[in-house]
């Protein structure tokens, strides 16, 4: 309710020509592709969208919340503005439809027929560092910079400025204090054999990470990969992705991670965690630590396409431990394929433990909700059967649409009487506002469980 009376406030402020937010508009070079379906004005002044594979968006700084006006070649019906927890109800007439968007806030205008239309809107950029300075990689806006890998070293920073397009992959091994920032575009078309290479951002035993602010478009694979990292924090970074093997953020074997106020638009799982290691990577020589611990995702805004997760721990966990993994906070803005919101998937042998799913905002789903399972699959490496346990799902809110009841469903299950899925506590769970008080209500299917609960 406070969301739905600071809109009302917000359009009385335009309707009386008291909102002056200063804008700086992220313009592109020509070269770079424009949306053929979407125009979009701020502040009645007309804004580049930017055209991906996967989606349009278009992005800026500005001071204060704005209005957005947006044209459509056909008229406008049943479009959703995304995340529901805005309560951003825009006024529509004919090909247009209009709406405050408050400050510093990321959205996905989303038509019946999937076209999706990403507004990005950042705090103005204050701390840019000097161009000039030791360990700065500075890209200025208007210019398109094609680097291929670029391999960060310690103490670097890299700085896309809103406007910059960088193409290319990013590579760190065994470094620390490694900083990638700004409001440019980091653009991952440059190669187009997914075998050479599957990931986008890298980072192999590295120490003191931050990715801030952010674009991250056409990925060959993987888009931002922490193998044997410690202490990592990702801020505001928004992805736009499609196809198979287009994760979002996978966190493997690595302890200490934050990730807040990022907008994820993924092809497959979009934040997940693994345990393994592999030869493809480099080993590790700082970081001792196994398994992965201590994982934080707030304020994130997240859809998942295709098959993947939205939120996903699995398939490949293989080493302990794997615990104290958090997700809070969070809009679900949609998992369109056949993958699930809520996923644990162990195929190997580790514990997963202590795992925390809480004030969790769902705008749409259709294969499962809840699929946290003990199994063997093509991924599966090791005979040795894994446990999961200690799972808390907490004031979760469910939106359902006419496509969920008889098709979607919920899944918790063991491999055997002596692998089961223990103590899972469902607390203040609610479809379309019913709260949900037994397995019934969720379609949720058990097999070898033990203390499941709901209350």
């Amino acid at each position: 309710m406070r969301r739905f009376i600071l809109y009302a406030v917000f359009v009385i402020f335009i309707i009386a020509g008291h909102l002056d937010a200063k804008v700086i508009y992220h313009d592109y070079p020509r070269i770079c592709p424009r949306s053929n379906e979407f125009k979009v004005r701020i502040n009645d002044d007309d804004v580049v969208v930017y055209h991906t594979s996967a989606g349009d968006f278009l992005s800026f700084e500005s001071d204060s919340a704005v209005s957005v006006e947006v044209e459509w070649p056909k008229p406008i019906e049943n479009i959703s503005v995304l995340p529901r927890r805005l309560g951003i109800k825009p006024e529509i007439s004919g090909h247009v439809l209009k709406f405050i968007l408050p400050e510093f806030e990321k959205v996905l205008i989303e038509t019946e027929e999937r076209k999706q239309l990403f507004i990005y809107a950042n705090k103005i950029q204050k701390d840019k560092p000097d161009p000039y300075a030791d360990g700065v990689r500075y890209f200025k806006s208007g210019q398109v910079y094609e680097v291929g890998t670029l391999r960060l070293q310690n103490n670097e920073t890299l700085y896309i400025e809103g406007g910059a397009v960088v193409r290319g992959c990013l590579i760190a091994t065994s470094a620390k204090n490694i900083r990638i920032e700004g409001t440019g575009v980091l653009d991952g078309g440059y190669y187009s054999n997914y075998n050479e290479h599957s990931h986008f951002v890298r980072f192999e035993d590295c120490q003191n990470v931050m990715i801030n602010d952010i674009i991250m478009i056409e990925p060959p694979g993987w888009m931002v990969v922490l193998y044997h990292c410690k202490d990592v924090k990702i801020d505001n970074i928004k992805q736009i992705s499609d196809g198979h093997g287009t994760d979002g953020i996978d966190i493997v074997t690595t302890h200490h991670v934050r990730i807040n106020n990022c907008m994820l638009r993924n092809g497959d799982d979009c934040i997940v965690a693994k345990s393994f290691v592999s030869e493809r990577y480099s080993e590790p020589t700082l970081n001792t630590h196994e398994g992965v611990n201590d994982i934080l995702a707030t304020g994130c805004s997240v859809q998942a396409n295709g098959g993947g997760q939205a939120f996903e721990i699995g398939h490949e966990l293989r080493i302990d431990p794997v615990r104290n993994i958090r997700f809070i906070d969070c809009d679900v803005l949609g998992v369109h394929g056949q993958g699930g919101v809520f996923g644990i998937h162990n195929c190997d042998g580790a514990t997963v433990s202590d795992v925390r799913y809480e004030n969790i905002r769902v705008d749409h789903y259709y294969n499962k909700l809840i699929d946290m399972r003990i199994i063997k699959s093509r991924w599966s490496r090791e005979k040795r059967v894994g446990y999961v346990k200690n799972i808390v799902l907490k004031n979760i809110r469910v939106t359902n649409s006419i496509y969920n009841p008889g098709y979607s469903i919920s899944l918790i299950g063991g491999y055997d009487d002596d692998h089961m899925v223990e103590n899972v506590k469902i607390e203040d769970f609610y479809i379309d506002d019913k709260k949900i008080t037994n397995t019934d209500q969720l379609d949720l299917f058990l097999k070898q469980t033990k203390h499941v609960v709901i209350k």
